[in-house]
């Protein structure tokens, strides 16, 4: 079996169809797809049976809601390919990227994992389309650089470790990314547009982002080593990122829209004061 594909549901009723199709609709057909229900208590199990009725490539696993760490993990345990496609129950894949991730991973052994270029899904549009680059293990101790949806190699997640439950408020993909690059394993990156994230305000996505400082301290002190192993590239990138920073609001502050902003605040401000004084 070659590609196992697993996605871990929870209350997904108005999304998980979608996301299903884009797996069913892929240009490499799956071997097997997971569909995991983390304890939801809308329809999504309903939604889940019924599309194992007409595919009899799909497994239903039921539990008790225990998190996406704990739910991916006993995926890819249940799961038979040599690859892992791992999908949240809101996203989607573009139907060639199974069949052109396989071919990137047939370039170079040292893959572990193949990404590809993303949208994001606001309102129902697609916008801001990106193509992230290959990552190295000191870049993704700074920035993640990774998607959180992509083709592994099922030995690459074993030999990790898996997810770990204890990044429960988030970043559970980037510290696995971390432990894969750890081993010497590489990213690759078919340079197409072919995921789409949706975005919406109540994402966990989200809620880790506002805990992004708690969550980057639990990477530090978790991989402690390696941050002090690198400590001069983090440094200098510190450095060129305030120096772009500056030159940004210098630019910014030399802008006609600027200048004439704050000559209108000036002015308000100077009558608000005519008046505080009568």
């Amino acid at each position: 079996m070659l590609v196992s594909a697993i996605i871990p549901c929870y209350n997904a009723q108005s999304t998980i169809g979608r996301a299903i199709d884009s797996l069913l609709q892929q240009t490499h057909a799956l071997d097997q797809l997971i569909l995991v229900n983390d304890g939801s208590t809308d329809s999504t199990l309903e939604t889940l049976k019924r599309y194992q009725v007409s595919c009899d490539k799909i497994m239903i696993i039921d539990q008790v809601n225990q998190g996406v760490c704990v739910a991916r993990n006993k995926a890819i345990k249940a799961a038979s390919g040599r690859f892992i496609l791992t999908l949240d129950d809101d996203d989607f894949f573009e139907p060639t990227f199974v069949e052109k991730a396989l071919a990137k991973f047939a370039q170079d052994d040292q893959y572990g994992a193949v990404m590809c270029g993303y949208t994001r899904i606001v309102n129902g549009k697609k916008v801001l389309p990106y193509i992230p680059n290959e990552i190295s293990l000191e870049y993704c101790l700074l920035n993640n650089g990774a998607l959180s949806c992509l083709l592994f190699k099922r030995e690459a997640l074993l030999k990790a470790g898996l997810y770990d439950p204890n990044m429960k408020d988030g970043y559970e993909d980037w510290d696995l990314n971390i432990r894969i690059l750890q081993l010497g394993y590489r990213f690759g990156v078919v340079r197409e547009v072919l995921f789409n994230y949706t975005d919406s305000p109540d994402s966990r996505n989200d809620a880790a982002v506002a805990k992004d400082v708690a969550l980057r301290m639990q990477l530090f002190h978790k991989y402690r080593e390696d941050y002090d192993r690198f400590n001069e590239y983090f440094f200098t990138a510190f450095i060129k990122e305030n120096n772009r920073l500056q030159k940004e609001n210098q630019r910014i502050k030399n802008s006609t829209s600027f200048k004439w902003s704050h000559s209108i605040i000036t002015v308000v401000e100077k009558i608000k004061n005519i008046f505080k004084s009568n």
